[in-house]
């Protein structure tokens, strides 16, 4: 197998090689040559039928690598900003790529994205349609340094812009959107919630270029502080771990409210995103219980955070549909971790 490989490299190279030397002398051949490898505004087109003539459809899949719900978010509303600009038609879809991926499907949909939201566009499927545009990552990095951002150091720019693409393309879907509403009635109601997130497990490893980890302690002083000081009437606590939520319990008492359901970590640092459990859907249910983390930070009134994309996407998704900014809003930022240990080398 690997000698058919090599052989067909060899082809290639010999005839690329070719090429170069028959049309070498042509200004828009080098062109392309040395301007073309990674450019994002070359665009390659493919067709596969006739369906959606005249427009160009962006297929945007999941980033993969192992990423959180969030991660993947953001890397989806990063190449709908990319397609935006460029007039594209988006069509999103998470596949097994996608961490929270269900192989049997949820209610005979087998497109993860569906699973939460609705389509971003009327296009249903582009295994017909009659131009096609595959997102790269090359589109990522290009919107990235347009807005001025890479990893967690965000400008306003950035948050302005993701926001947009937030109020533009995405809405839970009904069956989403009742479980949000029905859990923040159910736990909060009519009073007036300061929200808390505290990221353990795999925050803990220390990754280059992740956040410094921000210590229960930390988060617990501004909370004192703020809790104290103003008119909050009860504590949302959104974590991945069952000790923070103990900690919380013996610091403020009845005042935190959790959801009790919500899958958690009961000690070390793997994220609960990796985890494997005989409940049905485990994988789908992980993601929902994620994104009413978010639903419920957005909503609420005020909130003491660290960095990380849910909380970076808690703030967009209000930036685009509430008029009014949170009354508190404090980010414990402890700068980012600068070492050897890569995200995508660790085995989940």
């Amino acid at each position: 197998m690997g000698g058919a490989a090599d052989k067909n490299e060899r082809s290639e190279i010999l005839a690329l090689l070719r090429q170069c030397r028959a049309h070498y002398r042509k200004k828009d051949f080098r062109h392309i040559v040395l301007n073309g490898y990674h450019n994002p505004d070359f665009l390659e087109l493919n067709t596969y039928g006739k369906e959606y003539t005249g427009q160009i459809i962006y297929q945007i899949e999941a980033f993969g690598c192992a990423v959180g719900f969030f991660a993947e978010f953001l890397y989806t509303l990063i190449r709908l900003y990319f397609a935006a600009e460029r007039g594209l038609t988006p069509y999103v879809h998470w596949g097994e790529d996608f961490l929270y991926y269900e192989r049997d499907g949820i209610e005979n949909q087998y497109n993860a994205f569906l699973h939460y939201f609705e389509p971003v566009s009327g296009v249903e499927g582009i295994n017909n349609a009659a131009h096609v545009l595959r997102a790269t990552d090359d589109h990522i990095h290009a919107v990235q340094d347009v807005l001025d951002t890479h990893g967690y150091a965000v400008t306003e720019e950035y948050m302005n812009a993701l926001s947009n693409m937030v109020r533009q393309y995405i809405r839970y879907n009904d069956k989403t959107r009742k479980f949000l509403e029905e859990g923040y009635t159910a736990l909060i109601g009519d009073k007036k919630a300061l929200a808390v997130h505290f990221r353990g497990t795999d925050y803990r490893r220390q990754y280059n270029n992740h956040p410094v980890f921000v210590t229960i302690e930390q988060e617990i002083a501004r909370v004192r502080e703020i809790f104290g000081g103003k008119d909050y009437e009860v504590i949302f606590l959104a974590t991945d771990e069952q000790e923070a939520v103990d900690i919380f319990r013996r610091e403020f008492g009845d005042a935190v409210r959790v959801f009790e359901d919500t899958w958690r970590s009961d000690g070390g640092n793997e994220s609960v995103a990796y985890s494997h459990s005989d409940r049905t859907n485990h994988h789908y249910l992980l993601g929902l219980e994620v994104l009413r983390d978010q639903y419920m930070l957005t909503r609420s009134a005020g909130l003491v955070c660290g960095i990380s994309n849910l909380t970076l996407s808690a703030r967009m998704m209000r930036r685009a549909w509430y008029d009014a900014d949170y009354e508190d809003l404090v980010i414990l930022d402890n700068d980012l971790c600068h070492n050897d240990r890569q995200f995508c080398d660790a085995t989940h």
